[in-house]
């Protein structure tokens, strides 16, 4: 099985009123990243007058907006992005966020094709398998400090999609022995 993860990073919480400003592709199959693919993402006039400045300000447009002055638009991504994932299962930390943002973004751009409305949620693996470790916050900022993984680069969809590769990894198929292992880890670390 081949599995696409996804991240985005986008100008707020709600599709209907956000946009994606940067989106990452990590692409696995038979167990190992096999490609990586990220973009910013130009944002038109209309989508800054909509974004949040919260969400802005943590995906670091508000900091630096000269940084998207050479990306490109949603346009130019956007079928590219339909076919990166057509025919996989989509992967992502809390993915259905994720997806639901590609749907709306494509359909406000006439860009069509099917998005599916469902993936592997990482939430759900550390929750399954991390949780009796003792991990007790589950966003992906909670399970790098948790894990011991760097938070550098943290919110940007690349590094995002990387940790979340990783993490899919670690845990998709994981037993018993990878909860011992990752005791162990933690205990090392102390």
């Amino acid at each position: 099985m081949r599995f696409t993860v996804i991240d985005t990073e986008t100008t707020g919480l709600v599709p209907l009123r956000s946009t994606i400003l940067e989106i990452a592709i990590v692409t696995i199959e038979d167990g190992r990243v096999v490609d990586r693919w990220s973009s910013k993402v130009k944002p038109t006039e209309e989508d800054l007058v909509l974004a949040h400045p919260k969400a802005l300000e943590i995906n670091g447009y508000a900091a630096d907006p000269s940084a998207w002055d050479d990306a490109p638009s949603w346009d130019e991504v956007g079928e590219w992005v339909l076919g990166e994932i057509a025919g996989t299962m989509p992967v992502g930390h809390n993915v259905n966020f994720d997806l639901g943002m590609i749907r709306e973004v494509n359909r406000r751009h006439g860009i069509k094709g099917y998005v599916p409305f469902c993936g592997v949620d990482t939430i759900t693996l550390a929750i399954e398998h991390l949780a009796p470790c003792g991990l007790e916050r589950f966003g992906l900022d909670s399970v790098r400090r948790w894990m011991g993984w760097s938070s550098e680069g943290a919110h940007t969809a690349y590094r995002d999609a990387e940790d979340t590769a990783k993490l899919f990894l670690l845990l998709h198929r994981a037993t018993w022995w990878t909860r011992l292992r990752v005791r162990l880890g933690r205990w090392w670390r102390r």
